[in-house]
């Protein structure tokens, strides 16, 4: 049953890594057809990514739980 449970988490943060991608190729994307609002996108992008970032660490610590304290 562990193996399902870290096998289900790393499918997870292979997914938090397709989504940080997708959301800086989006930035990047809005920043080249609207090059004055470059500012702006960066900080919001910057935002997201951290909280991304942040849900892929609790997922990794969830992992690293389950594969060698459970």
């Amino acid at each position: 049953m562990n193996f399902i449970g870290l096998g289900i988490a790393c499918i997870a943060l292979g997914l938090a890594a397709i989504g940080e991608g997708w959301a800086v190729s989006k930035a990047m994307e809005a920043i080249g057809r609207n090059p004055s609002s470059a500012k702006d996108v960066r900080s919001t992008m910057i935002v997201g990514v951290a909280l991304i970032e942040s849900c892929a660490i609790y997922i990794l610590v969830v992992a690293i739980l389950m594969a060698f304290v459970i």
